[in-house]
């Protein structure tokens, strides 16, 4: 161990010593120990598989350790349970809050209050009042008997985290709070991380996101392949050294771009405009073997520019693929003269989670797997098997469900799907979105030999590193137009920002 690794420990809130869990003879953490500190961001990163999530489930009392021990304010817990954990002030926040959707915002926040009491009537002012007040001290303003379903990801983040505050939680753990959040609410779960720590509040973080780990982080601990690997200062880390800890390799073959010949011109936009979705004057190419960035900021037109020219909001003008004008109506138009789309979405629309993965690959290619009409099991085995290989899907099987898949596995998943219609133009909406560092360097990797084969690829990305590290070209949305387009050579993240704000 380094003398980096040995930092001082000071107002420990929470310790965990020497944590050993198995699975079915697999080992899930070796020997983990962390220490959380009051009034600080502890983050931990790895890949998926690395044993975070393992983890976190122990310090809450869902599964037990095989070996090791938890220490809450100094006092040894003997059986940890989550009614234990709960009482110890520790409490947890995911990706998708756990609130009740039929619930108003004021019951959800009274629910782990008044476990236990056996008062037999609700006071709903006072109720109404806690609620009231635990949000606006958080700087929000939300009504307190709406329902829980209908408020925004941000707002629901909101309510789970004066939830835990109004249940006296000092220790609260966070799994990736913000994968499904815009920049704006993004910032607000930062203000309110930054209150949380101010009152003495001691928070683990868990994030893919390295740029919020390093903006929000005090410490940063890394676990591989169920070992802690070390425990840095954020303050003396950088992302490059980050991802080299969590991975065990160089940044470089996260972002493996290559020099591609490139040949001609695939897609062609000119003077794309569609008011009713926001689209304004929009014209630029993209070349086979080329790599074609779009960034911009959330809502500026990325996505709606992607379902237009797959036909998921027609435009009323033509696009040109290989020269020819098309004017695509609907998807199939799209998929027949070429066109493939990865949406950013890949739970609700890349992959079918309760379907087998065989069946999700062959979903937009059934007549190349069908004979008069019906599946051959025989041509769609043969057809997952194919591009589970060449994608290197990490499956059991090709008849387990996708979604007991890990999300890069998933987002292969989605990625086959379209390339077993072997589309001559890919659109890949944020394709990197919420997997592990690992499973992004495998799809980068596979984006490469993609352009390598001569397909035009449009890579929309919100993540400027990746953009910078993948991309020929950049083209920069700003409020629904092509604000600019970047080579590579020339593009920088103050530039890009610069016209994705306006400035440019």
């Amino acid at each position: 161990m380094s003398h980096q690794d040995e930092l001082p420990v000071n107002r420990a809130i929470l310790a965990v010593r020497d944590l050993e869990k198995s699975f079915d003879g697999v080992c899930a953490l070796h020997g983990v120990s962390l220490e959380l500190r009051a009034g600080e961001v502890h983050a931990i990163v790895g890949e998926n598989g690395a044993g975070k999530s393992t983890l976190t489930k122990i310090i809450t009392g869902a599964i037990q350790a095989d070996a090791g021990s938890i220490e809450v304010r100094g006092h040894s817990i003997e059986r940890n349970d989550p009614n234990v954990s709960r009482a110890l002030g520790i409490a947890a926040i995911y990706q998708q809050p756990a609130l009740f959707p039929h619930l108003t915002v004021a019951e959800n926040i009274a629910l782990p209050m008044e476990m236990g009491s056996s008062r037999q009537t609700v006071n709903w002012k006072s109720r109404n009042r806690r609620a009231t007040s635990l949000v606006e001290s958080f700087g929000a303003t939300i009504d307190p008997r709406r329902l829980a379903g209908t408020l925004s990801m941000a707002d629901q983040q909101i309510v789970e985290i004066a939830k835990a505050v109004g249940a006296d939680a000092k220790i609260l753990l966070m799994d990736e709070p913000t994968a499904v959040l815009t920049e704006r609410e993004v910032e607000r779960v930062f203000a309110l991380i930054r209150r949380l720590k101010a009152d003495g509040t001691g928070i683990l973080y868990i994030s893919h996101r390295l740029e919020e780990i390093l903006a929000i982080a005090d410490r940063i601990t890394v676990l591989r392949d169920g070992h802690r690997v070390a425990c840095r200062n954020a303050a003396e880390v950088g992302r490059s050294e980050l991802i080299e800890m969590m991975v065990g390799r160089s940044i470089a073959s996260v972002y493996p771009k290559r020099p591609v010949p490139i040949g001609n011109v695939a897609l062609e936009v000119r003077g794309l405009s569609n008011e009713r979705e926001g689209l304004r004057d929009i014209s630029f190419a993209v070349r086979a073997g080329e790599i074609f960035g779009l960034t911009g900021m959330v809502g500026a037109g990325r996505t709606t520019l992607a379902r237009t020219l797959f036909g998921l909001a027609p435009a009323p003008s033509d696009v040109f693929l290989a020269g020819r004008p098309h004017r695509i109506h609907s998807p199939a138009d799209a998929m027949r003269f070429g066109i493939g789309y990865v949406p950013e979405d890949r739970r609700r629309n890349g992959v079918i989670l309760e379907m087998e993965v065989a069946g999700n690959i062959s979903l937009a290619n059934l007549k190349s797997v069908s004979r008069r009409g019906l599946v051959s099991a025989r041509s769609e085995r043969e057809l997952a098997v194919r591009y589970v290989e060449r994608l290197r899907i990490k499956t059991p099987s090709i008849a387990t469900a996708a979604g007991k898949l890990s999300g890069g596995n998933q987002q292969k998943v989605a990625l086959a799907r379209w390339l077993a219609t072997r589309p001559r133009v890919l659109i890949l909406d944020e394709p990197t979105q919420g997997v592990d560092v690992g499973s992004k360097a495998e799809i980068h990797e596979l984006i490469v030999d993609l352009a390598e084969r001569g397909m035009a690829i449009l890579l929309i990305s919100s993540e400027l590193p990746e953009i910078l590290g993948m991309c020929d070209r950049i083209g920069v949305f700003n409020a629904g137009r092509l604000a600019g387009i970047l080579a590579s050579s020339e593009a920088t993240q103050p530039r890009i920002m610069s016209l994705a704000l306006g400035h440019g």
